[in-house]
């Protein structure tokens, strides 16, 4: 099928047809956001100093390149620094603005793109359950939680239709960027083109009917909800929000606006159905307003008087003896840890909020982040977690170049004149990098090696 063919049935309701379907055919360039629970913005551009890099008018974090260039393969990307992400998929967590110590569910969260967004923005306090029912994709979801850093989320598998009824009014913000045709992929992939069908968008529309009802339900009234696609189709789109509004007389959309950003209103009119007149609130995102992939982004509000969670009435579990053996190597102060639980999984220390770890409602895949490994009365600290604790090391810390950063992230050991030895924190231009372990000499890598970079020549 053809770009034409495919998409022709949208002329109507998109007055630039015509430019429309130019942009469609150009590929994207990559863009990224700086993952702040690690890193701040402003140091980014000496980190990818190689590239050219755009700032994003409507999102501080955002960037965009000016260059065709594989930002997941860069070792800033690899650690948890960044995020490649496309532009419009960024619109969602964002018109979502979710709060610190809020208690948040992301509906559909595979890959995890959203997920991590959402905690950077709640400062990684809190609480965001990431729901993902595809048993195939968890271990990329929690692949990629783990690279940024969270301290603050849940993993769990369960069919989405069912959270609404197990944890009705729990939730203060929920994000259901659904499954969907995903017709806005094309400037990615053509892969849409031998795939699409109209008995897949009337598939895909019964099942996103069935998520937006369970999300509404699991939200607190005065609460909100962002359902979003990467489709142009109005019966997964409109047609969804309309459903809802019928369903339930106390939801209400909400305006969006995005200070920067071009989006377009929400259509009433789609063949021969009429939705609902509230749904010119919803957003179109189309790729030749902004240059980017099309989206779709609502968002909604339940009314009505808010219920309170139930307090967690057990211990916060918060394992001393860790935090005296991490301040006794590195100097970490132990007021750092404060506000968080440490707690011990099998044979792994882990840290997370408080509201991670009182919550039981559910049967958890994972909670929180490694904090590390015992090995004969000796912590090995996790990668992740000195990446973000690290940053106030005042012993056993080695600095290091540009050329045995590259080579400690390939998994090759560092020559080193340092009288040190055991486990040390590697410093990259004053950012913890890692933890390498030295002996005779020699800083052996714990990179493991699916968070590897190439080995440099």
């Amino acid at each position: 099928m053809k770009i034409e063919e495919l998409y022709s049935r949208y002329q109507s309701i998109i007055p630039d047809f015509k430019i429309f379907l130019e942009y469609l055919q150009i590929p994207l360039y990559p863009s990224f956001r700086v993952n702040t629970i690690k890193v701040a913005p402003e140091k980014i551009f000496n980190l990818l100093k190689e590239l050219k890099l755009t700032p994003l008018k409507f999102y501080s974090e955002g960037f965009s390149l000016n260059q065709r260039f594989p930002l997941g393969n860069h070792w800033t990307h690899q650690v948890g620094l960044i995020y490649a992400q496309e532009i419009a998929s960024m619109i969602p967590a964002i018109i979502l603005e979710p709060k610190p110590n809020e208690t948040i569910l992301d509906l559909c969260a595979a890959p995890g793109s959203k997920t991590t967004q959402i905690a950077q923005l709640m400062k990684n306090k809190g609480l965001i359950v990431a729901n993902e029912v595809n048993k195939k994709r968890i271990s990329g979801l929690i692949h990629n939680v783990k690279r940024c850093g969270l301290l603050n989320e849940v993993v769990i598998s369960l069919p989405g239709e069912r959270i609404g009824n197990i944890l009705p009014d729990y939730f203060d913000r929920v994000l259901i960027d659904a499954p969907c045709s995903a017709e806005g992929t094309i400037r990615k992939s053509r892969a849409v083109l031998y795939h699409w069908g109209l008995k897949n968008i009337q598939k895909m529309s019964r099942i996103q009917k069935g998520l937006i009802v369970s999300g509404f339900k699991a939200l607190k009234s005065g609460g909100t909800l962002v359902y979003s696609t990467c489709t142009i189709a109005p019966e997964e789109n409109e047609g969804v929000i309309d459903y809802l509004l019928k369903k339930f007389p106390e939801a209400e959309v909400l305006p969006i606006t995005i200070p920067g950003f071009k989006i377009r209103a929400g259509i009433t009119h789609w063949q021969n159905e009429s939705f609902d007149q509230r749904v010119k609130m919803c957003s179109r995102i189309l790729p030749q307003d902004n240059n980017t992939a099309p989206f779709f982004v609502a968002k909604i509000t339940k009314r009505g008087i808010p219920h309170l969670r139930p307090g967690f009435q057990g211990r916060i579990e918060f394992n001393e003896r860790i935090i005296e053996n991490l301040y006794r190597r590195f100097e970490i102060a132990k007021e750092n840890f404060s506000n968080y639980a440490i707690f011990q999984r099998q044979n792994a220390f882990f840290i997370s909020t408080c509201e991670v770890y009182s919550f039981f409602e559910l049967p958890c895949i994972r909670k929180g982040l490694e904090l590390g490994w015992i090995y004969d009365d000796v912590l090995k600290p996790d990668n992740d977690f000195i990446q973000i604790f690290g940053k106030g090391v005042k012993k056993n810390f080695v600095e290091i170049e540009e050329w045995e950063l590259k080579r400690f992230l390939s998994g090759e050991s560092i020559r080193t004149q340092s009288s040190l030895d055991g486990f040390v924190v590697l410093l990259f231009k004053d950012l913890p990098i890692g933890v390498g372990r030295i002996n005779d000499k020699e800083i052996k890598s714990t990179i493991k090696p699916s968070r590897r970079i190439k080995s440099p020549e």
